[in-house]
């Protein structure tokens, strides 16, 4: 079988491949591995591992696992090789045999071998000198195997680790994504106790890496990774691990597919993202705010859904509004979500001390044109609902001295959208605020309504998501 080739640690790497054309081994049942080519005997002259010559007294023997050419002196072991189907003892190099052993233990009933196994094999692929032969002999397939025939927690530790470390090599990951290492990983966080805190760290960095990995993210949400992630989010006894946990459910956002199987959760998803935006972590408020503006870009009723989620949650997303944190980014994220949700034209009588709310930080932080510019959109985005007209009313003077006299055109863009939607809505009072604010510039704000009343600032606003 021909074998893909891949580099790893600025070398060449051919990572074995299983027969039968079922690359997955996450499974009960053992999988046996694609032989090595057969070295011809007229192809080498040298043993390569004591390099010296053959003749007729050092005599050409085949290493069973890796199929080279050596002397018998270098050739003189002989182990089962159940990997690769050969139950019987045959013969292996001195080259081979300390990995080829491992992964013969790995097979063993008895759960010392396997432990021995999967402690032997993490640490093999934590040396570079190691790592790609780990690979070539089976060692990648070895520790996803194991995480599914022993539960033991030596075994689940060593696995997660060794398969955080082969994650961490980019050329790798389609390998282990194929091989069911995404499965072994989520098989191992979905049965982890919180105080086993180090194996998590490894499953979950192993975890996030798929799932950066713009190829792989349908992947790893196909392989399971929502659920352990979900339950992990909520994780009170580490908030560095629940961090971990949101900026990996931040990853699977990016793609809508998980949206409503987020909002669907049986593990209470939003509750626990909207408990978090209240963190004395700033890390988590900013990132559990983004994975909340991700998921209100999909449908009406997913905002709608997290709108009635925070209400009953004791309305986070306004303490949010209300907190005022060292890191702006978190203002930044809490207005994009609200200007999404103010899209949701069902929900607008609960989202009117939000309303406000943006409002006053608006003039708050005027100073802070990417703050600005999130309340300029989520305004304007409020405004296009009638029965705000006349809160939004008493706002009109910012509105028009803060966006639509700004220097920064998205600003301005969103301002006049404002006014436009309450011109319609509040036809005189709207425009006795204009004439106020504007004067000497009565006839530019008038030119840019009529252009944007024939645009299509007409049709819904679509909701937006921090970049």
């Amino acid at each position: 079988m021909e074998m893909s080739r891949i580099k790893l640690e600025g070398r060449d790497a051919y990572p074995a491949k299983t027969e039968g054309g079922i690359s997955d081994v996450f499974s009960d049942k053992p999988f046996i591995l694609a032989k090595a080519r057969w070295v011809g005997d007229e192809e080498v002259s040298v043993c390569i591992g004591c390099d010296n010559k053959f003749n007729q007294l050092r005599r050409k023997h085949h290493c069973r696992q890796c199929g080279r050419v050596l002397c018998a002196k270098c050739c003189k072991e002989k182990v089962p090789l159940p990997h690769l189907g050969l139950e019987e003892p045959e013969r292996v190099c001195d080259l081979c045999l300390p990995i080829s052993e491992l992964i013969t233990k790995a097979r063993s009933k008895i759960t010392a071998f396997q432990i021995e196994a999967a402690n032997g094999i993490s640490k093999g692929v934590q040396e570079p000198e190691t790592i790609i032969q780990m690979v070539e002999l089976g060692g990648l397939q070895t520790l996803i195997y194991l995480t599914r025939v022993n539960s033991s927690d030596q075994v689940k530790r060593s696995c997660a680790s060794g398969l955080h470390t082969l994650a961490t090599h980019q050329p790798l990951l389609p390998v282990l994504a194929e091989a069911g290492a995404i499965k072994a990983l989520c098989s191992i966080l979905t049965n982890v106790l919180e105080s086993q805190e180090r194996l998590i760290v490894d499953g979950l960095s192993a975890l996030m890496l798929f799932c950066k990995n713009s190829s792989l993210k349908t992947r790893a949400i196909h392989d399971g990774a929502l659920q352990p992630v979900l339950q992990l989010c909520g994780m009170s006894s580490s908030s560095a691990i629940a961090l971990l946990a949101v900026q990996t459910l931040n990853l699977i956002t990016e793609d809508a597919k998980s949206h409503q199987a987020i909002i669907e959760s049986n593990h209470n998803a939003l509750g626990k993202l909207l408990a978090l935006t209240v963190s004395p972590d700033e890390q988590m408020q900013e990132g559990s705010l983004k994975t909340l503006a991700k998921l209100s870009m999909g449908t009406e009723w997913h905002r709608h859904k997290i709108i009635q989620e925070d209400f009953t949650s004791g309305k986070m997303i306004l303490r949010a509004l209300k907190n005022r944190p060292k890191n702006i980014q978190v203002l930044c994220n809490v207005l994009c979500l609200v200007g999404n949700l103010a899209t949701c034209e069902q929900d607008q009588a609960s989202l009117m001390e939000y309303m406000d709310c943006v409002c006053r930080l608006m003039v708050e932080f005027k100073a802070r044109n990417e703050l600005v510019l999130h309340a300029a959109r989520a305004i304007a985005n409020f405004a296009k609902c009638q029965q705000n007209a006349y809160r939004l009313g008493q706002h009109t003077a910012d509105v028009v001295a803060i966006c639509m006299k700004s220097n920064v055109p998205e600003v301005h863009y969103h301002g006049l959208r404002a006014v436009f939607s309450l011109l319609k809505h509040s036809t005189a009072i709207t425009t006795m605020d204009l004439m106020k604010q504007l004067i000497g510039r009565q006839t530019q704000c008038l030119t840019a309504i009529r252009f944007l009343s024939v645009t299509s600032l007409q049709s819904k606003p679509r909701p937006l998501t921090i970049q």
